[in-house]
């Protein structure tokens, strides 16, 4: 008995099998049927028709997408390849009626959004028509223009085809590449301008006068413009740019092309009036649209000439110093001088004794490479404002005859900052904050620095001394 109904079970479990196998070898899966049968690629031309708005783009072969309708602008490259591709990725899944007198209910009477498309060689495609979602399911209606059936197709396409112009709109402002740029120019509302020019590799100040550039700060206003975006599109043709204050902008802000002379402007007028926002109006000076960008783009790239001067505190040439002499405002002066053989010696309390090259060479090359966090003023006006008037330590870098290669000197004072404090709440005390500034012979200007670059150079003589190496131990005698 119990071998018939292993056996049964055995015979049952074939025959299943077999016919999954069957099933499974000699069927072949239906084909995605696309609506259109086209590919994304060969799409020229997109028209969207909606209930009292219409929206059309095209490119022509080897060009970019453009807007041709409502307005005349250039379109989001990518946003309009997607718009492409899903177009010609839209599958249908079912014909739910052949024929249908009532379109109401499918939503089909007043469709969402007629889609219709031209091919690249011309040929203008039957048209969709987008119906609702149906209730359950996760599908939509849709129709051709051209025939009476009903179908259905994912839920995801009525919502992928209600674009707006300025969804579709490229938001590139500007479209230079940095390394292009030859002279950058800033030009403020009181007229005053600001005129940086490249020479080589490097960047170089003109006007208002003539200074070395800060060359990461100036990159970092090229690729504030070039990665600015419009944040609202206001309008297209404005009748005047004065309620924008574009008419007079408080900020201009122009790029030279090296290669051809091209120049691109850009000009910020007043805050967003519109509440809830807060960008900035702009326009292209060489174009009528009137946009607005966020305000990190104006902020990022109003700069003065002390924010964009290069911050090295003390040009020198290290293979010309002969002689350091450091000079602490609360511990004796003592020297560095370089000695045969590529060594250095220590002299100090009327002692001399060798010095750690490496520690020395170190010392030098920081005090080359020493930039100041911000020009605070050119020239100082008040040196006992900041402690200048008694350094806490001053170096100075002589040559071989006894000149001076350059000075440096370095402050700190304590400054009290008065806590803030609510209008309810007793004012706490003031406290106590160190603020630390260097000065040189290079220049006349003021320069923040922090207590690590203080600490790095306010050094000891003791520091500068080079270490003993222990005696070898005494070999034991046999």
């Amino acid at each position: 008995m119990r071998f018939r109904n292993t056996l049964i079970a055995l015979v049952v479990l074939l025959i299943v099998g077999g016919y999954a196998f069957v099933n499974f070898y000699f069927s072949k899966p239906e084909p995605v049927k696309t609506a259109l049968n086209i590919k994304g690629d060969d799409i020229a031309k997109i028209e969207l028709k909606y209930p009292g708005r219409e929206l059309v783009l095209e490119r022509k072969a080897g060009e970019p997408w453009m807007i041709t309708r409502p307005v005349g602008a250039s379109a989001d490259q990518t946003a309009a390849g997607n718009l492409a591709r899903a177009i010609a990725e839209c599958q249908i899944t079912k014909t739910v009626e052949e024929k249908s007198d009532n379109l109401a209910p499918f939503g089909l009477d007043k469709p969402q959004v007629t889609v219709t498309v031209t091919d690249t060689k011309g040929k203008t495609l039957p048209g969709l028509e987008v119906g609702k979602v149906t209730p359950v399911g996760f599908s939509a209606y849709l129709k051709y223009t051209d025939k009476p059936e009903i179908m259905l197709t994912s839920s995801a396409f009525p919502s992928g085809m209600n674009k707006t112009v300025d969804q579709m709109r490229d938001r590139e402002l500007m479209s230079f590449k940095v390394d292009e740029v030859q002279k950058l120019v800033i030009t403020h509302g009181d007229g005053t301008e600001l005129v940086i020019d490249r020479d080589g590799d490097k960047w170089k100040i003109v006007k208002p006068a003539s200074y070395g550039a800060d060359p990461t700060q100036v990159r970092q206003i090229l690729t504030t413009l070039g990665d600015s975006k419009v944040a609202d599109f206001i309008t297209d043709a404005p009748s005047n740019a004065v309620q924008y204050g574009l008419e007079k902008p408080h900020l201009a802000v122009t790029v030279y092309l090296a290669k051809g002379g091209a120049q691109e402007s850009l000009l910020f007028g007043f805050k967003q009036k519109e509440s809830g926002k807060d960008g900035i109006y702009v326009r292209r000076g060489e174009r009528a649209p009137i946009y607005t960008v966020a305000p990190w783009v104006m902020s990022g790239v109003d700069k003065s000439v002390l924010n964009l001067r290069d911050k090295t505190v003390l040009t020198f040439d290290p293979s010309k110093v002969e002689t350091i002499t450091l000079k602490p405002g609360d511990k004796p002066q003592f020297a560095i001088k370089r000695a045969e053989g590529g060594k250095w010696n220590v002299a100090g309390d009327g002692k001399t004794s060798p010095a750690d090259v490496a520690v020395v060479e170190r010392f030098m090359d920081q005090i080359r490479d020493l930039k100041g966090n911000s020009i605070v003023m050119d020239p100082i006006k008040s040196p006992e404002m900041f402690g200048m008037d008694k350094p806490a330590l001053v170096v100075t870098l002589l040559d071989k005859d006894g000149k001076d290669v350059g000075q440096l000197r370095l402050s700190k004072i304590e400054v009290k900052k008065a806590s803030a404090a609510g209008a309810s709440e007793t004012p706490e005390p003031s406290r106590a904050q160190t603020e630390y500034y260097a000065a040189s012979s290079g220049s006349g200007a003021l320069f923040s620095t922090d207590d690590f670059l203080f600490s790095q150079l306010n050094k000891t003589a003791d520091q500068f001394h080079a270490k003993e190496s222990p005696s070898p131990a005494a070999t034991p005698k046999k």
